[in-house]
C-alpha cells in the first residue's frame, strides 16, 4: 500500500476538521482531498479539489447543484484513480464513495463524532457500501453491528 493513492473526502466544517486528523496518513501516501468550497476553509495539507456546497433546503436548484457535485466527483475520481477512499461524511462525499464502491475500491468511512447514540443519514447509507465502517462512540455499535469502534479522532 506504500505507493497507493488515497482520496480523502469530507463536507466543510466539522466533518472536514475530523478528516484533518488523518494528516500523517495524508502526508505519508499519495493523497488528495475533495471537500466543499466554503468561505471559511483551512489551509490545505495536500492537493485539494473543491465541489460546490449544496443543501437540500435550496429547493429545485438543489437538483442541478448536486448533479454538478456528482459530475465533478466522477471527474476527480477518474483523474486520481485512488485505491482507497477515506471519508468522514457527509452529504457531498457520497458520490465519491459510491464511485469507489462501483469501481471496487476500498471505502473507509468514519461516522461523525457528533453521532453518539443515533445514526446519521449518511452513516446509514455508508454502512451498506463501506469496506470498513468505524464509529467513534461504543453506543453506536448497537446501531451498526458490523462497525468497528475506533474511539474519538480528537
Amino acid at each position: 500500500m506504500k505507493n497507493s493513492k488515497i482520496l480523502f473526502c469530507a463536507s466543510a466544517g466539522g466533518h472536514f476538521t475530523e478528516l484533518l486528523q488523518f494528516k500523517e496518513v495524508m502526508l505519508k501516501y499519495d493523497s488528495i482531498i475533495i471537500t466543499e468550497k466554503m468561505k471559511i476553509a483551512a489551509e490545505p495539507i495536500v492537493k485539494t479539489h473543491y465541489v460546490p456546497y449544496s443543501s437540500r433546503n435550496e429547493g429545485f436548484i438543489y437538483l442541478f447543484k448536486y448533479s454538478y457535485v456528482i459530475l465533478l466527483s466522477l471527474i476527480f475520481f477518474l483523474k486520481f484513480r485512488p485505491a482507497v477512499v477515506i471519508s468522514t461524511g457527509a452529504h457531498s462525499t457520497i458520490p465519491v464513495c459510491v464511485f469507489a464502491w462501483i469501481f471496487k475500491r476500498k471505502v473507509i468511512y468514519v461516522e461523525t463524532v457528533a453521532a453518539v447514540k443515533k445514526p446519521t443519514l449518511t452513516g446509514r447509507f455508508m454502512s451498506k457500501i463501506a469496506t470498513e465502517f468505524y464509529v467513534q462512540w461504543e453506543e453506536l455499535l448497537a446501531v451498526y453491528p458490523k462497525a468497528t469502534y475506533g474511539g474519538v479522532l480528537f
